[in-house]
């Protein structure tokens, strides 16, 4: 037994928080970074001394595309997968000389209960909402879980074992066109 890997997959944004950060309550701010970074913290905090007893290992962080580019509305949200990234570079700076690598993957447009939670948001019929969010993205689709699963076993596989304090996104090439705010998966007020 022991811990070899740590892959942090958290994230909320409840429906009730798209809001400016003059009207975004003190508590929806304290609930998501606690729960989309905080939580990163402290797992990394409790494994990476059972990762150094076994001489190394992985941690990967959930962090977001909106980490790096976000939209309207999200400043909770945003700003805790921003603090996922940068937590991510400074843990990897700290741990590379004991052989554990940290690393982040950006994900953008999703199929999850949260993004499909935006969907339903905007009326309609939830498929074809997310079959609009996927033409708007040059690959044609939106993610799926497998799409994040097989990123996640590269990284925390020998093929990766070159990176470290990276992250990789994954958004089927949505962040290439420029344009992520404002579109696929983003609230519309």
């Amino acid at each position: 037994g022991g811990l070899d890997i740590l892959f942090n997959n958290v994230g909320i944004q409840p429906p009730t928080s798209y809001l400016n950060v003059e009207n975004t309550p003190e508590e929806t701010w304290d609930r998501i970074v606690g729960v989309n970074l905080k939580s990163h913290f402290l797992m990394a905090k409790f494994a990476i001394p059972e990762m150094r007893k076994r001489g190394g290992g992985v941690v990967i962080n959930n962090a977001s595309v909106q980490g790096l580019q976000s939209q309207r509305l999200v400043p909770a949200y945003a700003a805790s997968k921003g603090g996922v990234l940068s937590l991510t570079r400074q843990m990897a700076l700290d741990y590379a000389a004991e052989g554990i690598r940290v690393l982040a993957i950006c994900p953008g447009t999703i199929d999850t209960d949260m993004v499909r939670t935006v969907a339903s948001l905007e009326g309609g019929d939830i498929e074809e909402t997310l079959d609009r969010y996927g033409a708007s993205h040059p690959i044609g689709r939106i993610g799926t879980g497998q799409d994040i699963s097989n990123l996640v076993m590269f990284l925390a596989s020998d093929a990766a074992s070159f990176m470290t304090g990276s992250h990789v996104i994954v958004d089927g090439g949505y962040m290439a066109l420029g344009a992520w705010a404002g579109g696929a998966g983003s609230f519309q007020d």
